[in-house]
């Protein structure tokens, strides 16, 4: 695939989701990697770390108010402004000290670009064609790592002379974050009509739910996510608790996660847009276990950071699965609430996994917590493979 040989509309769409692109991957080096680990180091609680876990998915939960252009302005609005006002808010950043106001600022800026999703997810679906969805989203994030990887490791560099720098270093990628979003309101969406559409939110959740497809996707997903969820705030717990890892190698576990995640994005764009996506899942889910298996038996930071590694490759894979499974299944008009379904549940899920997660941890150790992160991820492998192995899902 040359990309030449794009209709001009997808031609279009790629240019500036790829600046887009590069400059979201200087906003997420230098902010996403240390969320967590810096807010261990000045103090916040097991509960406050797992608030910070659990904030994408909670925020996802207020996906369906958005699955329609309930202000008439179009897909690209959606997307362009929350990310505008959200990242805007990390500016607050500078005059932070205190646990509390910190987990405030993020949780806020975590809600509000939650917005986006189903309109993104709609605007790849008009304008990119849907066999070659997968690489060309692919390619933009392999644009995002390659600024990530050097931004990560700058950021580390800088709060290694000093964690109370992420008072600078945030701010900054707000800056960048934002830039992003205006690049991105440059694309138009393909016979785009704006208007305002109605506010129904039950016929938003019963549509999705009576695709059985959709449903058989749902079920394994969310075994899955739920196992991965349990883990997520515990890893940084044990890196800070127990490690003690340096803010220096904090941006060294960012650059490698996310040079993982770049070649990641060469591979499974194309083995998403040619294999058959039950057994591409059930593989995803049974590697991702890798993780949880490896903080279970090895404290070393050498390993660790290896299992990093195998994070980013797979949070690849997770991510352009995700997209071209509902892109796939779904009309035009209807990935939107396809979207925000599997979101808004992710909400739910996110609301519930962190905080048993830190609980287990608190009065137990963190093996529990990895061996249910294990059991849980099998689980969504074995049901892939009975369940999702002949799926197939039309154009």
């Amino acid at each position: 695939m040359r990309i030449k040989e794009l209709p001009l509309r997808a031609r279009h769409t790629f240019h500036y989701d790829l600046r887009s692109g590069a400059l979201i991957g200087l906003f997420g080096g230098l902010l996403i990697p240390f969320i967590a680990i810096i807010g261990r180091k000045i103090g916040a609680s097991d509960l406050q770390i797992a608030l910070l876990a659990a904030a994408p998915y909670l925020a996802n939960a207020f996906s369906l108010l958005w699955t329609e252009d309930v202000f008439g302005k179009g897909r690209v609005w959606y997307v362009v402004w929350p990310c505008v006002a959200g990242r805007a808010l990390l500016l607050g950043m500078f005059f932070v000290t205190s646990p509390g106001w910190y987990t405030a600022i993020i949780f806020a800026y975590m809600i509000i670009t939650a917005i986006p999703f189903p309109s993104y997810a709609s605007i790849m679906k008009t304008n990119y064609p849907d066999e070659c969805r997968g690489r060309l989203m692919s390619y933009v994030r392999v644009g995002i790592a390659l600024f990530w990887i050097g931004s990560s490791a700058f950021a580390g560099w800088v709060l290694e002379k000093g964690t109370s720098n992420y008072r600078y270093i945030f701010p900054l990628a707000a800056v960048f974050g934002v830039l992003s979003a205006l690049q991105f309101g440059s694309i138009r969406v393909r016979g785009e009509k704006r208007r305002r559409e109605p506010f129904n939110i039950a016929a938003r959740i019963a549509s999705p739910f009576k695709d059985r497809a959709f449903i058989r996707f749902l079920l394994a997903y969310s075994l899955f996510e739920t196992g991965l969820l349990l883990s997520l705030p515990v890893y940084p717990l044990v890196l800070v608790d127990e490690v003690h890892i340096s803010n220096l190698a904090t941006g060294i576990y960012g650059a490698v996660f996310s040079g993982m995640w770049l070649v990641g994005f060469f591979l499974w764009g194309n083995i998403i847009d040619k294999k058959p996506i039950g057994l591409t899942l059930a593989g995803i889910f049974a590697t991702f276990c890798l993780v949880p298996l490896v903080y279970l038996s090895s404290r070393d930071i050498l390993v660790l950071g290896a299992a990093q590694g195998v994070a980013g490759f797979m949070t690849a894979a997770v991510e352009l699965a995700g997209y071209i499974v509902i892109t796939k299944i779904a009309t035009p008009e209807e990935v939107p609430r396809y979207m925000a379904a599997n979101i808004a549940l992710g909400g739910v899920r996110g609301a519930i996994a962190p905080f048993i997660g830190t609980g287990l941890y608190a009065a137990s150790g963190a093996a529990p917590v990895f061996l249910l992160s294990i059991l849980l991820g099998l689980s969504a492998f074995f049901f892939a493979m009975r369940s999702l192995k002949g799926l197939s899902f039309g154009a």
